[in-house]
C-alpha cells in the first residue's frame, strides 16, 4: 500500500507577526544587526576553556572594574607576551 504524501502547507504562518510576549527575542529589535561593533582590522577569534574557579574569579573582577572579559583577557596576555618577549 502506498503512503499517502506528508502536506506540511499551513502549519507556517509567513503573512503575520509572532504574537508579542513580552519576552525580549535575540536579533529582535530595529538596530539588533546595526549595534554590533565592527571588527577590528586582523581581528581573529579565539575560544578558550577556563576551570571553574578561574572563570568566576574572572567574572568577579569584571564586575568590579565594569570591564568585558575580552579587555581583561587582551591585556593580560599582552603583559604576559611582553614579559616573555614572545
Amino acid at each position: 500500500m502506498a503512503k499517502k504524501p506528508v502536506a506540511l502547507d499551513g502549519l507556517l504562518n509567513t503573512t503575520s507577526r509572532p504574537t508579542d510576549t513580552g519576552i525580549p527575542q535575540r536579533g529582535a529589535g530595529q538596530g539588533a544587526a546595526q549595534d554590533k561593533k565592527p571588527k577590528r582590522e586582523g581581528e581573529k577569534q579565539l575560544t578558550l576553556a577556563l576551570d571553574g574557579d578561574t572563570y568566576k574569579r574572572l567574572r568577579m573582577h569584571a564586575a568590579e572594574t565594569d570591564q568585558t572579559h575580552q579587555a581583561i583577557l587582551e591585556v593580560a596576555l599582552a603583559e604576559y607576551l611582553k614579559r616573555t618577549k614572545a
